[in-house]
């Protein structure tokens, strides 16, 4: 999962206004036409006008004139209202005029996390349909666009706008939250406001304040370094990128005869170089001892099945640092060693009644160089990389090569690492500053939350550092707000025998924190695509997160979650485990009735996968190849395809184990 800082920074550097500003009157851009306010709380309105005066502010047909500080900084504060619309909030300040108009009163919900809470309906399942289908006028949804900062920001960078959940105004909004505000609306029949403020790829380090990671000192060290700057992520980001332009041209460029020879060109004469059979390191292909430039060139034929589309060329891991050329245009380069390299290429640029070049020029500093394979398995990736895709034409075996310019080992120095060393994950607070600080004067009904994924390898630490988060909103807030969040989807293919996961230490640690109060799970081990780590059914996801609402945030007497594990029985060779949440009562989603996704252990601590069986409130494990077990394990995988225990309410149960032995997240700790 990747996230693109440039396009990231491009963006806000677009963005020239910090807040609605209306002559000297500024507020937040969230406070706007169409917004939503919460129902049943006193409502809070700030902004900044001109320092030591005084705004005037029209409200339900009341007048109060309000003097700011001497920074400028106003707070406008009345009594709650139930839910309902169509209000309108006027603020004067001498010949500015802000109307906010079409104000609804309801219920507010913040839309947090990585990558599946940022998913829109339009790549959701039946898209086409649930766009045409929308026509709720009282939901609401605000998309606030990614931002980072080192210092908690009292307004957004400008964000977007109020939006009626009408036809395509949900095609790109978060499908978890609009899903779940859907559910919602059409069971209390209240006005929905749903503020989406997510970014892909991220971990729960980068979305916590600085204060809430002072109980994490290996962490907080981060934290504390950033507030300390002087200068701005834009600024740095800047001149970061020049600075890292500086190093390209000056070691890649100015004396390296490709260039000037034009060695890229779609066609250049390369008919006397000699070949090289790719993947291999130019040292283990005779380049030996050579540190410096090298060209590579490959010319192919485009079949007709990739004719006319757009194709991305895979080039596995090159060391250290290359630009590649199709046809002679540039379309890619990258200043990163060990990265994977993907670019795309436009249709429009293959030939498709003769021959296409791809050009390749390769800088190492030291050690082995070229394109390399390596690790490409360890990371679910093809062994086989070099390609054009979809459609995988294979671009491995002899390309022609060059030697351009030879450098002594090492001489090189490092590349700045441009912007993308202001990545959220490597800099903890730096979306809480950005994404959710701003937000923590705005009464609220609640939180969902769909995140952890990024955090897998270190569950364990999860453990503390997820808890710890919700503690932190509520108290930035001063609200104590229910919390509640998406259970890691089974994902990857299913393991054949028990083994250990991350995935499900992860899955745990997130159930751990439901001992936090107001605080509710929406598992989805059965809703997840193997091959996907975005799986499309949020729909599902969505309906789930409501069921919990309407239960902890609503107060309503229903069932809400799937079997819940409570306690297991050793008995000789047998375990009966018990559960709550059994709601209507237990059952197996199988055509015969067998329980799947059991596994037990004995004293070795050997998983063997077990039968199970339904017996009333109880299900039996047992083994043939455990004769006295001592633990017992539901669903722990990274893909339980099969767990299939669900109560009668068809809401599976959650995984869990029954040890306490080490898992294999243990000890791992934030590293930036």
């Amino acid at each position: 999962m990747k996230y693109l800082y440039k396009l990231y920074l491009s963006g806000m550097l677009a963005m020239t206004a910090l807040v609605q500003l209306y002559g000297q009157i500024q507020v937040p851009a969230f406070f706007s036409d169409g917004m939503v306010l919460q129902r049943d709380q006193d409502i809070h309105i700030w902004g900044k006008a001109a320092p030591n005066a005084f705004i005037t502010v029209h409200w339900q047909d009341e007048k109060s004139r309000i003097k700011t500080s001497a920074e400028g900084d106003w707070n406008f504060n009345t009594s709650a209202l139930p839910a309902g619309g169509g209000h309108t909030l006027t603020i004067i300040y001498q010949q500015d005029t802000l109307a906010i108009r079409d104000i609804l009163i309801g219920d507010i919900w913040i839309c947090s996390g990585q990558s599946n809470m940022e998913w829109p309906v339009y790549k959701s399942d039946s898209a086409e349909a649930e766009i045409a289908a929308a026509d709720f006028p009282n939901i609401r949804l605000f998309d606030l666009p990614r931002q980072g900062a080192f210092k908690p920001l009292r307004f957004f960078k400008k964000p977007g706008e109020w939006k009626k959940a009408v036809g395509n105004n949900t095609a790109d909004f978060s499908a978890v939250a609009y899903f779940f505000g859907r559910n919602l609306h059409l069971e209390k029949g209240v006005p929905i406001g749903l503020i989406s403020t997510n970014w892909g790829g991220t971990n729960a380090e980068t979305w916590t304040s600085a204060e809430g990671l002072k109980a994490f000192p290996h962490i907080y060290t981060y934290a504390a370094e950033m507030l300390a700057r002087d200068k701005s992520i834009e600024t740095l980001v800047a001149e970061d990128d020049q600075a890292a332009t500086d190093w390209w041209a000056t070691y890649f460029e100015s004396k390296d005869q490709g260039n000037q020879a034009d060695w890229q060109r779609f066609d250049f004469e390369d008919k006397d170089w000699p070949t090289m059979n790719i993947p291999t390191s130019w040292e283990a292909a005779g380049l030996e001892e050579f540190d410096g430039v090298v060209w590579f060139r490959k010319t192919f034929e485009l079949p007709k099945n990739l004719q006319g589309q757009n194709l991305h060329l895979r080039l596995g891991f090159i060391n250290d640092y290359d630009a590649v050329w199709v046809n002679g245009k540039q379309i890619g380069k990258t200043i990163k060693s060990g990265a994977w390299r993907t670019y795309p290429v436009p249709a429009d640029l293959l030939r498709p009644n003769g021959q296409n070049t791809i050009a390749i020029k390769v800088l190492n500093r030291t050690g082995d160089g070229g394109l390399i394979e390596e690790r490409a398995d360890k990371i679910g990736l093809s062994p086989d990389p070099y390609q054009l895709t979809p459609g995988d034409l294979n671009l491995s075996g002899n390309w022609k090569y060059h030697p351009a310019e030879q450098i002594e080992a090492g001489k090189v120095p490092l590349p700045p690492k441009g912007g993308t060393d202001y990545s959220p994950n490597r800099h903890p607070s730096m979306l809480y500053n950005a994404m959710v600080h701003p937000f923590t004067k705005l009464p609220i009904r609640g939180v969902i939350w769909y995140q952890g994924e990024s955090n897998a390898s270190r569950a364990e630490e999860y453990r503390q550092l997820f808890a710890n988060m919700i503690t932190d909103w509520r108290q930035q807030w001063g609200q104590d707000f229910p919390f509640l969040w998406v259970q890691l989807a089974n994902f990857r293919a299913p393991a054949p025998t028990p083994a250990p996961s991350d995935w499900a230490e992860l899955r745990e640690a997130q159930a751990l924190a439901l001992q936090l109060p107001k605080t509710g799970m929406a598992t989805a081990i059965d809703i997840g695509e193997a091959g996907d780590i975005h799986p499309r059914n949020k729909q599902e996801v969505g309906r789930r997160l409501a069921l919990a609402a309407r239960q902890i945030a609503y107060g309503e007497d229903l069932v809400y979650s799937g079997p819940v594990y409570e306690s297991a029985d050793f008995t000789d060779n047998t375990v009966t485990v018990t559960f709550s949440n059994i709601g209507s009562g237990l059952m197996a989603k199988d055509k015969y009735g067998y329980l799947k996704g059991f596994a037990i252990a004995g004293p070795d601590q050997k998983f063997k996968w077990a039968q199970a069986r339904i017996q009333g409130d109880k299900v039996v494990v047992s083994s043939p190849e455990v004769r006295q077990p001592v633990a017992v394990r539901y669903a722990w995988a990274d893909n339980p395809d099969d767990a299939n225990l669900y109560n009668k309410e068809g809401l599976p149960a959650l995984p869990f184990r029954t040890d306490e032995w080490p898992g294999i997240t243990a000890n791992r700790k934030y590293k930036k």
